[in-house]
């Protein structure tokens, strides 16, 4: 033999997989889904955030003179937007430690309920109006009905800020809510 076919270091095996199959061999498992990145339910909760604030934030501006700010959203639905986006909120982070899908899409649709009262106080800027008169003058339905029209024919009544903070929000935690059930779904 010459001293070039013999050698001192050992011949390694191919590497081997977890199947046992070396890693040239026909045994190929394809890479199993990502569960969803913690970045989703992070974006997630700060939708929910969002909406949360604008709960508290102006709904309604009018232009009338020597008018300071307007009505804010928890002197009527924004109540209901508040508890909405704080559920949402902890579901995310729930979410995030535990990568269940329910909760990613449990989530979602808090949103888009969030999402759904957003568009309606957006469309009716008068129905805050209405809320905040019958709560604070502890006039009826009716009256306050007429006086919030009245309002309306004199001032001009448009959606505030915090309406669209929450429905910016209320789709964020919509969008990635799904996002996040379906990679946690591929995921299983």
């Amino acid at each position: 033999m010459s001293e070039y076919s013999q050698s001192s270091y050992a011949q390694s095996a191919p590497p081997m997989h977890s199947a046992g199959a070396p890693s040239g061999g026909a045994a190929h498992a394809s890479p199993a889904p990502a569960a969803p990145s913690k970045k989703i339910a992070i974006f997630a909760i700060v939708g929910s955030v969002i909406g949360l604030v604008g709960s508290m934030v102006n709904w309604v501006v009018s232009d009338a003179e020597g008018a300071t700010g307007g009505i804010k959203g928890i002197d009527g639905d924004g109540i209901i937007t508040l508890i909405i986006a704080l559920v949402a909120a902890i579901l995310f982070i729930a979410a995030m430690a535990t990568k269940k899908a329910a909760l990613y899409l449990v989530g979602g649709v808090l949103g888009l309920a969030m999402a759904i009262v957003a568009a309606i106080n957006m469309a009716d800027p008068e129905r805050l109006v209405t809320q905040k008169l019958k709560d604070d003058e502890g006039v009826s339905q009716k009256v306050a009905e007429k006086a919030a029209e009245q309002a309306a024919k004199l001032y001009e009544m448009t959606a505030g800020p915090g309406l669209y903070m929450v429905l910016i929000g209320a789709l964020m935690a919509l969008a990635l809510g799904a996002l996040g059930f379906m990679k946690a779904r591929a995921a299983r």
